[in-house]
């Protein structure tokens, strides 16, 4: 059997403080002299807001008020602008730089301040006074909420006794352990104690079942949970492999594969994405009751989707974890530039360095249409390319050096945009131009030929008489 630990933590966020609203900060209720104190709890080392405000809501930002706690401590003094913060003298050395006003809340009659960083020493009763005498009660309680540890005590290959480790918690926190699907799991009487407010609590439980278990650590008073998750696995089926990086270069990577409470013995192999067997490192075996830990390395030098592969035979039984290994080498951006250029054509250049694997190369317009090309320059170093492929271009248009490395599914491309001046479209611009102006010429002059020749034919006629 084995088990693999993880701790996580959900923080259940306090209801917003209205600043308007004091009813709106937490609970209320009534002290033993019946006057209304207002609940604030929040965390330790969080932020907490107690709320004040002037009865009319008038603007208090030429009055004075002042936070106390248990009466003698200052908290906060507010005097016509002037308070701790800006060089006043008096502030319990407790609260020195972590209470803070709201500014622009004075104007609406608020006197809430904000203490930061709250300590467990913060908890006590607050008072916020006006000069009128009017006084309102907030009862602050700062809790401790740590994380628990979880652990297995006991194992055979039927159970494993679990245990759960909460320290220094308050308030009394509850505990319990679930399984995956949130059940909650019979368990032992938990052991407490109890030290100057603070929880310690020792909860066992004993399992039977592979499976995720939680212990869960609630405190409702400051609206936190917290929970630690193992994962016991009992004899039988190999359960996933973890695999990981140990050390890389720009040359190889050290991938290991890590197999524990396997039983019966699986074969342990690393395979490339071809399901190609790579040689490994003798591996390293561990056997405790009948169930066994593998360890099995091996070194990469090419970019390529690993697998390691666990099989037992025995229960026909397989499973794999990938990874992806991508080694220093991988086509980076090609670059691409102008060489030489006149009127009418451009040679454009593409320069791909450190390749590995070998890349096709091409040119390609922005149609996709595989541009011809010179006989491309390849110079190889320790597996690597460097290539460099020209081609010249007649036309306007967006150009593309596409670099493609079909062993690992890589394509890059760099594009550059040309414009080739075209002497013989210009030409035939201008004339047809210069043919609309001549046709538009002879319009006018036949129309005026034609006006003229009017006018003079009515001044040469002869007027008739009557007989």
């Amino acid at each position: 059997m084995f088990n693999l630990q993880e701790t996580s933590t959900t923080m259940k966020l306090l209801p917003l403080v209205c600043l308007c609203l004091v009813t709106r900060s937490g609970k209320t209720f009534a002290d033993g002299n019946g006057q209304r104190v207002i609940s604030v709890a929040v965390e330790e080392g969080g932020d907490a807001v107690l709320p004040c405000s002037f009865s009319t809501k008038k603007n208090i930002e030429k009055m004075v008020f002042d936070w106390k706690r248990d009466g003698q401590k200052e908290v906060f003094f507010y005097d016509a602008g002037q308070h701790y913060n800006k060089g006043r003298t008096g502030q319990d050395e407790q609260f020195t730089g972590r209470v803070f006003h709201f500014e622009d809340e004075l104007k609406h009659g608020n006197a809430s301040i904000k203490v930061t960083k709250t300590k467990m020493a913060d908890s006590g009763n607050y008072s916020c006074n006006f000069p009128d005498k009017q006084i309102s009660y907030i009862q602050l309680f700062v809790g401790a909420a740590p994380e628990p540890s979880v652990t297995t005590l006991e194992e055979t290959k039927d159970w494993e006794l679990l245990q759960c480790v909460v320290r220094g918690a308050s308030p009394k926190p509850k505990v319990e352990w679930q399984d995956s699907s949130g059940n909650t799991l019979h368990a032992k009487e938990p052991q407490v104690t109890e030290r100057g407010g603070s929880y310690d609590i020792i909860l066992q439980t004993t399992v039977t079942q592979t499976d995720h278990y939680r212990c869960v650590v609630t405190q409702e008073e400051i609206n936190h949970q917290t929970e630690a998750k193992i994962h016991v696995f009992f004899s039988g089926a190999a359960p996933e492999p973890s695999v990981t990086t140990l050390e890389e270069t720009k040359d190889w990577e050290l991938l290991q594969c890590v197999v524990r409470g396997a039983s019966p013995k699986p074969k342990v192999e690393w395979q490339d994405s071809s399901g190609n067997t790579l040689h490994a490192k003798e591996p390293q075996v561990t056997e405790r009751g009948g169930s066994y830990d593998i360890i099995l390395q091996t070194t990469v030098t090419q970019t390529d989707h690993y697998r390691c592969v666990v099989t037992q035979e025995e229960i026909n039984h397989q499973t794999e974890v990938k990874i992806y290994a991508h080694i220093s080498g991988t086509c980076p951006k090609p670059d691409v530039k102008i060489l030489n250029e006149t009127k009418d054509w451009s040679l454009l250049q593409c320069v791909v360095r450190g390749a590995s694997p070998k890349p096709k190369v091409e040119w390609r317009n922005s149609s996709e249409n595989i541009l011809p090309a010179k006989e491309p320059q390849v110079t190889e170093r320790g597996g690597r390319y460097d290539i460099i492929l020209q081609t010249t271009v007649t036309k306007t248009d967006h150009y593309s050096c596409v670099v493609t490395q079909e062993e690992i599914c890589h394509q890059i491309e760099d594009e550059i945009s040309m414009y080739i001046h075209d002497e013989s479209s210009a030409g035939w611009i201008v004339a047809g131009v210069i043919g609309i102006l001549f046709v538009g010429v002879v319009g006018v002059v036949v129309v005026l030929v034609h006006k003229l020749y009017k006018s003079k034919k009515g001044r040469t006629a002869v007027p008739q008489t009557d007989a």
